[in-house]
């Protein structure tokens, strides 16, 4: 059984560090055996299919390849197609959010502790709002992410794993291409 994902490695491209060429990134991955391999912006999401059901031998691969081809060590979370349209459909933010781009999903390594959670939820983080389903935390930061207190390392350091965040916007384009 073949399964859809987004592959997402957390700081590819992002300035002058952990440069990957997408052209060179999707001719290793198919390479590697996984089939059409798609990259969205410069960022290294990654779309591709794969002959494994389990997302985390997705994303050990994919952590593997990047650090062994690139010599890029980064953490990298992994999506099945369905789960980002779950994603999108969820949206607990509807009808608050005015701005696609400053509207994130961080997308993390697992689910985090309940009470952490609960606690985390408990704070004022205004104006910024939070709110975590399972293994996503949806982010409505209206003064933008520059500005932001709610980002994904604070979130990897209060909740205990790793997060990578992308934007609505983006989540939107990727859908559109799962």
């Amino acid at each position: 059984m073949t399964e859809r994902y987004l592959v997402m490695p957390r700081g590819i491209n992002v300035g002058t560090h952990n440069r990957v060429p997408m052209a060179e990134l999707r001719s290793v991955l198919a390479d590697e055996g996984y089939f059409d391999v798609a990259t969205v912006l410069q960022s290294g999401n990654v779309i591709l299919t794969a002959a494994s059901a389990v997302p985390e031998e997705v994303v050990a691969a994919g952590q593997q390849l990047l650090s062994e081809e690139f010599d890029v060590n980064v953490p990298c979370v992994a999506r099945t197609a369905g789960q980002i349209r779950a994603v999108l459909d969820r949206n607990p933010f509807r009808g608050t959010v005015t701005d696609g781009s400053r509207y994130l999903v961080n997308f993390l390594s697992e689910k985090p502790d309940p009470e952490a959670v609960a606690t985390l939820l408990a704070e004022d983080h205004n104006p910024e709002a939070i709110a975590i389903e399972g293994t996503e935390a949806f982010v409505w930061t209206p003064d933008g992410v520059k500005a932001m207190t709610l980002s994904y390392a604070y979130l990897e350091k209060r909740l205990g794993i790793v997060a990578t965040a992308r934007n609505w916007n983006t989540l939107q384009k990727i859908a559109a291409k799962l």
